[in-house]
């Protein structure tokens, strides 16, 4: 049996309301992206004016603390530079996960150096030096 010539012609214009309803939505999604991404770029150089490399993590941490601006430590921001150096993440942003994680955060990620020789693994000392302050996202909760 085949459909009657007016049938075809409403589901192709139902297909076609469909990818257009679908399309808008994509776009608005991808200007919230851009505004985001434009926002967490300010918040970064808003922190990187002020916190500048060679500065001692007691600086960069007592600034934070100063401000009420939490703050954790994180191993490995930077698998190459790493040395047995905590460095420390501000949280600023969250974006949807995809569907193997429950958070996709976005952090300004305040890099250091150190001696790299502590016997106990990661540490951090006040004398570590502020190496590089980055956007850093970060997937958690992933299966």
């Amino acid at each position: 049996m085949t459909w009657p010539k007016k049938y075809w012609r409403l589901f192709l214009a139902a297909a076609i309301a469909i990818l257009a309803v679908f399309a808008v939505h994509r776009l608005g999604e991808a200007r919230a992206q851009t505004k985001r991404e434009a926002a967490y770029e300010v918040i970064l150089r808003s922190y990187a004016q002020v916190l500048k490399p060679g500065m001692t993590r007691k600086d960069v941490e007592d600034y934070l603390r100063e401000r009420n601006v939490a703050f954790r430590h994180m191993c490995c921001v930077d698998f190459k530079s790493s040395k047995s150096v905590w460095d420390d993440l501000v949280k600023i942003g969250q974006e949807k996960p995809p569907f193997v994680c429950s958070e996709k955060n976005v952090y300004v990620a305040f890099q250091f150096a150190g001696e790299g020789t502590h016997k106990s693994g990661w540490d951090s000392q006040p004398s570590d030096k502020l190496t590089a302050v980055t956007l850093y996202p970060w997937l958690e909760g992933c299966l």
